[in-house]
């Protein structure tokens, strides 16, 4: 059993008696009665005025993630180690992607001028 050092005082367990006889019966403790009131805090903001531009600035926030990531990426491949695993999957991928642009657009000029 482990006995605490000299002087030093349980903060977890109470002492029945302080002289040191220990009682097993533990004292009754009065119930105390309190009466606690929650109130939801009042902010101030309607939420329906709030969200009105929110998505816009999503929207604003993502592009402008990508840009800074593309960005860096191509900055990176530019002046930095070009010969990189990085820099040829993102030239491998900017080569996927910059040709299904081409091809969209050209199917848009297609289909505009056949309409005209």
């Amino acid at each position: 059993m482990i006995t605490p050092a000299a002087g030093l005082v349980s903060i977890l367990k109470r002492r029945a008696s302080l002289e040191g006889t220990s009682s097993t019966t533990p004292t009754p403790k009065p119930a105390s009665k309190r009466k606690v009131r929650f109130r939801v805090p009042d902010d101030g903001l309607d939420h329906d005025e709030v969200g009105g531009d929110s998505w816009l600035l999503l929207l604003l926030l993502c592009l402008a993630t990508v840009v800074i990531s593309v960005g860096g990426t191509a900055l990176y491949c530019t002046f930095g180690d070009a010969q990189s695993s990085v820099c040829t999957d993102f030239s491998h991928n900017m080569d996927f992607y910059v040709g299904q642009v081409q091809r969209g657009v050209d199917e848009l000029r297609h289909w505009l001028t056949r309409g005209s």
